[in-house]
């Protein structure tokens, strides 16, 4: 009989430990961040843009996959620059002004900082619009706003890039470049809608 009662036991500390095990493997290969809507993750990350925003987050192979042969307007940023904020804040008012429903993200901070082959196929795409280091590299500049249009970049702003360490942000952002800016996106919006030419 206490054979029979240690067989019980080793049986159900098996079972206990495989379904520990399969916690173990479910949580943590769960991904979190995709229970929360996109719009929200970004009011989340971005503190000074409201839950009202058309940011949807972007894996890496979509964005290439946009830049080849898609159409969409990409913004490229990382929360941790403060000239992402001000871009985002035009940006997003320009789309929702102008029906737009989305405006793909892309946080490349993490892909330049270990220059992994998607960040190199997107520099290597949109080289012909970006600014030469002084080394005479080419690198993504946060903020960027990338409009592309059947797989043509029609439309391409990484303007604050040029001007930084000179200025902040909150004193090169007067209400006239504010509304230079809110309008520039504007017309590259319209421009993309075909309601410019």
């Amino acid at each position: 009989m206490k054979q029979y009662k240690k067989l019980i036991i080793k049986i159900f500390k098996l079972f206990a430990f495989g379904i520990m095990i399969w916690l173990f493997i479910y949580l943590g290969t769960r991904d979190y961040e995709a229970d929360i809507p996109d719009n929200i993750r970004f009011a989340n990350e971005y503190i000074d843009i409201s839950k009202n925003n058309v940011f949807d987050y972007t894996k890496n192979e979509e964005i290439i996959q946009l830049l080849n042969n898609g159409s969409g307007i990409i913004f490229m940023g990382f929360s941790s620059n403060i000239w992402s904020h001000y871009y985002a804040d035009y940006l997003n008012k320009a789309a929702l002004d102008n029906d737009i429903d989305k405006i793909y993200y892309y946080d490349f901070n993490r892909d330049r900082s270990i220059n992994n082959a998607t960040y190199e196929n997107i520099v290597k795409r949109l080289k012909p619009h970006i600014i030469l280091t002084d080394t005479n590299r080419a690198d993504l500049s946060a903020p960027t706003v990338v409009i592309v249009k059947n797989g043509s970049v029609i439309y391409y702003n990484d303007e604050v890039n040029t001007i930084r360490g000179e200025v902040q942000p909150e004193e090169y952002f007067t209400d006239y470049k504010k509304n230079y800016v809110y309008n520039e996106f504007v017309n590259a919006i319209k421009l993309y809608k075909g309601e410019l030419e």
